[in-house]
């Protein structure tokens, strides 16, 4: 009986065994190597919700000009990026291809409803890491190139998505 149970080991050993000798000539012989660096990649978790508007009340066309005019974003690639609502001090770091754009904190001013601006390069993907939630939103570079103007908003930080972003082409008003 115990030479059963030993001959059953052996066996279950030299299976497993036989399995990884497989694996790492697969990987020697460089077939996986692309199913290997998929499984490495981290995958970007959402942590924001999207949409579009351009329904709300907005400045003149030659106020939104002079606006564009004063942050030297009038070309296509430009776009202007707002942080509005539920910034209560914390540090961000927004990032444009690796290029760190604004490092601070951001503090919502409650009689405007909005915390800061700054103009970024739309053609790139912006990512914005939020480090007292330690989360991380992203500008998808194809539906900033559309919109000249992108607002983000937090809200409760418990929820799954707390932010919000919105494309738009209008400039809102300081209320």
């Amino acid at each position: 009986m115990k030479y059963k149970i030993l001959l059953v080991a052996f066996g279950m050993l030299s299976l497993v065994s036989c399995k990884t000798v497989k694996k790492n000539s697969e990987k020697d012989s460089g077939t996986n190597d692309k199913k290997e660096l998929v499984r490495s990649d981290k995958k970007e978790e959402i942590f924001f919700t999207e949409q579009t508007r351009n329904d709300f009340r907005a400045v003149s066309e030659s106020a939104q000009q002079k606006f564009l005019e004063a942050y030297n974003a009038t070309d296509k690639q430009y776009s202007i990026l707002f942080f509005t609502q539920g910034f209560n001090g914390e540090n961000v770091v927004v990032k444009n291809d690796n290029t760190t754009l604004y490092k601070g904190s951001i503090l919502t001013n409650k009689k405007t409803g909005l915390a800061k601006n700054m103009r970024i390069v739309n053609t790139d993907k912006t990512s914005i890491l939020d480090k007292a939630t330690q989360k991380t939103i992203y500008i998808n570079a194809e539906k900033a190139h559309k919109h000249k103007f992108i607002y983000v908003m937090k809200g409760d930080v418990n929820d799954d998505k707390p932010y919000k972003i919105t494309f738009s082409d209008k400039l809102r008003p300081e209320k």
